[in-house]
């Protein structure tokens, strides 16, 4: 009789092993990683082609359209604080994802559109909150900013309205740098009422290494990593004509066409290419491909994670880099 009661508890077991297994995904919700978060509490949150996924460092869950996302191709992703709790913003070519939060735990996902919303359009590049509380979207047909529950956008130049916007990062006090494929960079200014353009770096003025730009980072001096499809350019001024300084592929990096830039704490700068991932300190160049443990190639995205390591979102997965070690975590096909 105790063997008989021992083999169906064992019976039990396995199926609840079973059932735990289904109910907590493995892996990742898809290999193109196109955004990486990393909130207050350490839980990294990824945008990818086929929903989002997020991993505490031992569980991941994934959200898609079933669970009330817009669409599952993710460009960007950004947390906002709100007065009932956090948002998870994600842009996506569908509108935006809002994904009402609670202690990391998700209550409701909404979406936002050009119904029922201030977006200029629904394919959403990039998206942003910044230091005084607003929240910026760039689209496939310009800029709009929404602030205090208004929806604020620029009519005062065609640039702001019309371009494709790739990239944008916040700046001193209520200044953000906006980003455009083929019309270089616009510094913006936001008011309670209105956005306006400050400057631009534009040729020929600024001598940025391309007009298309594909990312910045813009780092705790202020000063800007700009990265394009023909090098990095380092800019140490607000003046658009002043202290610029070219990286190619001559100097070290691994590929001129730059698709993200990232500084970790220690003032070591990342940046990640069409072939390969490059470090530089200041000095000396490395760089780092799928031959060294890289997750793939092409590298959309870059995070530093709290204790400083690196996190890089590509073409193939997304990759933990500890110093020593990479870690790759994949969707199995």
């Amino acid at each position: 009789m105790n063997r008989l009661f021992i083999f169906f508890i064992l019976i039990l077991l396995a199926f609840g092993c079973t059932d735990d297994e289904t109910e907590a995904p493995s892996y990742i919700s898809g290999n193109q990683v196109n955004a990486i978060y990393i909130d207050e509490d350490g839980i990294r949150w990824f945008g990818t082609g086929n929903g989002i996924s997020s991993f505490d460092g031992k569980v991941w869950k994934n959200y898609d359209v079933g669970d009330g996302l817009p669409s599952n191709y993710i460009r960007d992703i950004d947390i906002r604080q709100i007065s009932s709790g956090t948002q998870l913003l994600a842009g996506t070519n569908n509108g935006i994802g809002i994904v009402n939060m609670t202690f990391n735990i998700i209550k409701s996902i909404v979406t936002g559109d050009t119904l029922n919303s201030g977006l200029r359009s629904n394919n959403v590049f990039t998206l942003m909150q910044d230091k005084i509380g607003g929240t910026w979207f760039g689209t496939m047909e310009g800029l709009s900013v929404q602030f205090h529950n208004n929806w604020l956008i620029s009519e005062t130049d065609s640039l702001i309205k019309d371009y494709l916007i790739t990239d944008i990062a916040p700046g001193p006090d209520t200044i953000s740098f906006v980003c455009f494929y083929g019309q270089g960079i616009a510094l913006m200014d936001l008011d309670v009422d209105a956005v306006t353009t400050v400057t631009y770096y534009k040729w020929p003025l600024s001598p940025l290494p391309s007009m298309n730009i594909q990312a910045i980072y813009v780092d705790g001096y202020h000063y800007q990593w700009i990265g394009t499809d023909n090098g990095l350019a380092f800019h140490g001024n607000f003046d658009p004509a002043k202290e610029w300084i070219h990286y190619y592929e001559s100097d070290g990096l691994i590929d001129n066409n730059v698709l993200s830039v990232k500084s970790d704490n220690n003032r070591i700068t990342w940046v990640g290419t069409v072939s390969g991932v490059s470090r530089f300190d200041g000095q000396d160049w490395t760089n780092y491909t799928v031959e060294d443990g890289l997750a793939g190639d092409i590298v959309y995205c870059i995070a530093i994670d709290h204790d400083n390591s690196v996190w890089f979102g590509t073409n193939n997965g997304a990759s933990h880099f500890l110093g020593d070690e990479w870690i790759t975590y994949r969707k199995e096909q």
